[in-house]
């Protein structure tokens, strides 16, 4: 049996009808050379997005039906430009539309499962219209249900992966799958044992397609994106980045870590685990290289400047000056991970302890219900936090970053949370 090879596509890979094309080329392309395709494929252009603004209309008692209808024009244009009238490709679009309207009629216990219920529809409809685009081709494809594959317990909007059960799953049907047909699967999404959908985070997709290349050997995962491989920094905001033609898996995971969104954070280690390289690649230019990730050490240092957005402040002062009560913040940090609140970065004194972490307002007015009593908490949004890894000196010194609110330093790294709004 051919080698397996995981491709993943993104939103920005299948946002347009001529996009869709354009997978179908490359997929085209490497069945030439016989190779065993897994393809995962996320939500169509700006689709994840949009659904999340019908959630929260619906939440809100708002008019949540006016932003759906876009959303069901928006595909139905695709569609109607790829397929004839008549197509079955119609039929399943419509089918998935009345499951996904469905669930405003179900009275869920808590709001984020009725989230990763109605997001999870992005996927499911993008996938089923690839997968009957490449049969239309002459492509022998097979659209699978990735709810049925990777199981997770039920953290709703980012569920833990039961490994054990999914590789479990996959052995049982999906490797002699792939070996007869192109699949075409789900990124971002899962299933619990009780046939409940889930979500991997956001931006899962990546991980989705590392999860299935550990659990069927494969010999590779290709990520196509709209960008040339991994770039040190963004082109739009910085002058002379450069892009890595290799990276090693650590340096690859302290980027993502630091908020490189080329690649999602969890992606690298079930890659590394096994020893399976990572091409980052260009779906507009697919015959260039791209950015390999593998075991070997970088073959060139280049510094990389690293922006994560949406982040937060908060500080944590004690209100008792005289008596500076460590066992009260060791506290604080276990309701932080309990309500899986996203640190970034730590900095301390001997009263007040600040956390840099990813925005939620509403796990923050949680924690600040519970520790106002005992602490002085102060909130700051619409803050970045900027990263600089390797050549410090001849780098942090060029930003256009003046006033951080935060600055930590080690050999090699250099890190501020500043305002959004500067540089």
């Amino acid at each position: 049996m051919n080698k397996i090879k995981v491709f993943k596509f993104g939103g920005a890979s299948v946002r347009g009808a001529s996009h869709v094309k354009n997978i179908g080329q490359i997929i085209k392309s490497y069945k030439k050379e016989e190779h065993s395709l897994l393809v995962v494929i996320s939500a169509m252009g700006k689709t994840t997005a949009n659904l999340e603004a019908v959630w929260k209309a619906f939440l809100d008692g708002k008019d949540h039906v006016k932003l759906l209808d876009d959303i069901y024009n928006y595909h139905y244009k695709i569609i109607s430009e790829l397929f004839e009238d008549g197509d079955i490709a119609f039929r399943q679009f419509e089918i998935s539309w009345e499951k996904l309207e469905s669930n405003f009629n179900i009275k869920y216990a808590d709001e984020n499962q009725l989230y990763d219920q109605i997001i999870s529809f992005g996927e499911i409809i993008s996938t089923q219209i690839v997968a009957q685009y490449l049969i239309s081709e002459g492509i022998k494809a097979a659209w699978v249900d990735a709810r049925k594959y990777i199981s997770t317990d039920e953290q709703w909007r980012e569920g833990n992966v039961n490994w054990s059960w999914t590789q479990k799953a996959i052995e049982a049907s999906l490797t002699k799958k792939v070996a007869k047909e192109t699949v075409i699967t789900q990124g971002f999404i899962g299933g619990t044992l009780g046939n409940q959908t889930t979500t991997l985070g956001k931006e899962g997709s990546d991980f989705s397609a590392a999860i299935f290349a550990h659990c069927l050997d494969a010999e590779s995962v290709t990520v196509w994106k709209d960008v040339p491989g991994i770039l040190s920094g963004d082109p739009k905001r910085f002058r002379d980045v450069e892009k890595y033609d290799y990276l090693n898996y650590k340096d690859a995971a302290e980027m993502t870590y630091y908020g490189a969104s080329v690649i999602h954070p969890k992606t690298i280690r079930p890659l590394a685990l096994k020893n399976i390289p990572l091409y980052v690649k260009s779906f507009v230019d697919p015959e260039k290289p791209g950015t390999c990730i593998g075991n070997e050490n970088s073959k060139k240092e280049i510094t990389s400047i690293i922006c994560k957005t949406n982040q937060s402040l908060i500080s944590f002062e004690e209100k008792d000056l005289l008596n500076v009560n460590r066992l009260g913040l060791d506290i604080v940090f276990h309701e932080l991970q309990k309500q899986n609140i996203k640190i970034n970065l730590i900095s301390n004194s001997a009263i007040t302890v600040s956390v840099c972490a990813n925005t939620d307002l509403k796990k923050f007015e949680k924690i600040l219900a519970l520790f106002e009593q005992h602490f002085n908490i102060k909130i700051a949004n619409e803050l970045e936090l900027i990263t600089i890894k390797g050549n410090l000196l001849s780098t942090k010194d060029k930003l256009p970053f003046k006033n951080p609110l935060v600055v930590y330093q080690t050999k090699d790294t250099y890190q501020m949370v500043v305002s959004s709004n500067e540089g």
